[in-house]
C-alpha cells in the first residue's frame, strides 16, 4: 500500500523534561518527563480536559509550557524552531483543509506549505497519494462535499508529502470507518519501520504490529 522509502536520515530522540502547563488557575498537568526514540510510539490517554491537545501543541512549539522544556536531539526546540519544524508533521483536531478547493488542489497547497519532497507537478506521486488515502476518484471534488472521514484522510495526507521523522497526531482515527482506520494504522506502521517517531492521542486502540508503544495517561498526572 505504501511505497518503499529509505530510512529517515534525521530521526532523533524527542524528550520532555519536567513539563507543566497551567490554565485558568489550574494545572492541566505537572512535571511530565519522557523520552521517545526512533521507531517508538507514545500513545497519550486521558479524560477530556486533561490536556492532551495542549501537550501536543507544546510538543509542536505552538504553545509554550509554564515550566519545563521540549528537546529534539538534546537541544531545546525553541533554539532550533526552523530545523525542528522541518522534521515535524502535525495533524490536529481541525482538518486544516480549504473547503472551497478540490481534493487535488488541497494536496498541492499542502505540498507547497509543507516543503514537500515531491514536486507539485509530479502527477504520478499525486495519483499514488490519492490512491493511498482512498480518494483516487475524488480529485476534482470540492473538500466541502467530502464526508468527515474523507476530509480526515485528506488532512492526514500531509504526513505522506514530506520526509518528517516526527508525526504528532491528535485523534487521527476520528470519523473514520474500518477501512480508514486500517489505512492510518498501516501508514503509522510504515513510518515507524523507517525509523520515525509518533506521538498520538486516540480514544481507540491502535493495531500497530511489532512497535514499541508507551502509554501516558494525563488524567493520572494532573
Amino acid at each position: 500500500m505504501f511505497r518503499s522509502l529509505p530510512a529517515y536520515t534525521k530521526s532523533k530522540a524527542l524528550s520532555v523534561k519536567k513539563l507543566s502547563v497551567e490554565k485558568q488557575d489550574r494545572w492541566l498537568f505537572q512535571n511530565i518527563s519522557f523520552e521517545l526514540q526512533p521507531k517508538e510510539v507514545l500513545h497519550l490517554e486521558g479524560e477530556n480536559g486533561s490536556g492532551k491537545t495542549t501537550l501536543l501543541r507544546v510538543l509542536c512549539g505552538l504553545t509554550l509550557a509554564d515550566e519545563g522544556d521540549v528537546f529534539w536531539d538534546d537541544t531545546s526546540i525553541q533554539k532550533q524552531a526552523y530545523d525542528y519544524h522541518l522534521q515535524l508533521s502535525y495533524v490536529g483536531h481541525s482538518d486544516g483543509i480549504k473547503q472551497d478547493l478540490s481534493v487535488l488542489e488541497n494536496l498541492r497547497v499542502a505540498m507547497v506549505l509543507s516543503r514537500s519532497i515531491y514536486k507539485v507537478s509530479d502527477k504520478k506521486i499525486l495519483s499514488e497519494i490519492l490512491k493511498n488515502i482512498g480518494l483516487e476518484n475524488k480529485e476534482d471534488t470540492l473538500a466541502f462535499n467530502l464526508s468527515a472521514g474523507q476530509r480526515r484522510r485528506l488532512a492526514f495526507a500531509r504526513c505522506l508529502l514530506n520526509d518528517s521523522a516526527l508525526w504528532i497526531l491528535d485523534e487521527p482515527l476520528t470519523a473514520l470507518d474500518t477501512k480508514g482506520v486500517t489505512f492510518i494504522e498501516q501508514a503509522i506502521q510504515a513510518h515507524i519501520e523507517r525509523g520515525g517517531l509518533a506521538v498520538i492521542t486516540s480514544h481507540q486502540s491502535l493495531d500497530i504490529k511489532n512497535v514499541r508503544c508507551t502509554r501516558l495517561n494525563l488524567s493520572a498526572v494532573a
